[in-house]
C-alpha cells in the first residue's frame, strides 16, 4: 500500500487510510489529533467510500472518485473547481455546489483556488485548531500553525486578494491569543495589525487575557498597540 505525504501542521505524522484492496472502497481515521470528517460529519472508526464522498483532513479536502464513474465521463472527472459561495473545492462536473448548492456561472469555470481559499473555510479551520492547542497547551505546536496561517494570509493580502474580514479577525484573535500565551510581543504585534485590517478592535476576551499579563516592559508597546488596534477599542469588563 502506497503512502502520501501532506504538508500541513494540522495532520497526524499517520491520520487516515484509504484501502481500496476489498470489495468496496474504504477510509479510516488512525486516531489522529484533530480528526477526520467525511461529508461534513466526524469520521469515526472507518467508513465505506461512495463517488463524490468528501474527506477533510487538516486544511485539505479530499474529493473521492470511483475509477468505473471517471471511465464513463468525457471529461476529467479529477477536476476540482472552488464554490463562490462557500469556497469549499467539489468535482467539476458537479452542476452545483454540494455543500450551499451554489451553482457554477454560466461558462462553467472556476474561481482561483487562491482567491477561494482566502474567503472560505481554510483560515477559519486554522483559527480553531489553533486555539484547540493554545487551550491545550501545545504551545509550540500553535506557533507552527499560526505561523505558516498568517505567512498564507500577508501573501494574500499582499496581492490584493480579497479576505473575508471575518476570517482576518479569527487569525487576529488567535494570534492575540498565542501571544498572551506566549508573552510574546511579535505576536501581540501581529494580532494587533490584523485587527486593524479586519476592521474590529480586540474582543473582550483577548483583553481580558492582556490585562491578566504580569508588568513588563518587554511587552507594554505590543499591548498599548493591540489596545488602540481597533476604531474602538472594547474593554474587558
Amino acid at each position: 500500500m502506497g503512502q502520501i505525504t501532506i504538508d500541513d501542521p494540522m495532520l497526524s505524522r499517520r491520520h487516515i487510510r484509504i484501502d481500496l484492496s476489498g470489495s468496496a472502497p474504504t477510509v479510516e481515521d488512525l486516531s489522529s489529533r484533530n480528526g477526520t470528517q467525511l461529508n461534513g460529519h466526524a469520521l469515526v472508526d472507518r467508513a465505506t467510500l461512495s463517488d463524490g464522498d468528501r474527506i477533510r483532513i487538516g486544511t485539505q479536502e479530499l474529493v473521492f472518485l470511483a475509477p468505473e464513474s471517471g471511465m464513463k465521463n468525457d471529461r476529467n472527472t479529477s477536476a476540482l473547481r472552488f464554490c463562490v459561495g462557500c469556497a469549499i473545492p467539489y468535482p467539476a462536473r458537479s452542476p452545483h455546489c454540494p455543500h450551499c448548492g451554489t451553482a457554477q456561472d454560466d461558462e462553467g469555470g472556476s474561481t482561483d483556488a487562491r482567491d477561494a481559499v482566502a474567503s472560505g473555510w481554510t483560515f477559519h479551520l486554522l483559527s480553531q485548531v489553533a486555539a484547540r492547542a493554545i487551550d491545550q497547551g501545545r504551545l509550540t505546536d500553535a506557533e507552527r500553525m499560526m505561523s505558516r496561517g498568517v505567512t498564507e494570509l500577508e501573501e494574500q493580502l499582499a496581492t490584493g486578494i480579497e479576505v473575508e474580514s471575518a476570517r482576518v479577525l479569527d487569525v487576529a484573535e488567535c494570534s492575540s491569543r498565542l501571544g498572551c500565551a506566549l508573552r510574546s510581543p511579535r505576536w501581540l504585534g501581529i494580532g494587533a495589525k490584523l485587527y486593524r485590517r479586519g476592521g474590529e478592535a480586540p474582543s473582550r476576551e483577548v483583553l481580558t487575557l492582556v490585562d491578566d499579563l504580569p508588568a513588563d516592559l518587554g511587552l507594554d508597546a505590543a499591548i498599548d498597540e493591540l489596545r488602540h488596534a481597533g476604531p474602538g477599542t472594547r474593554r474587558a469588563s
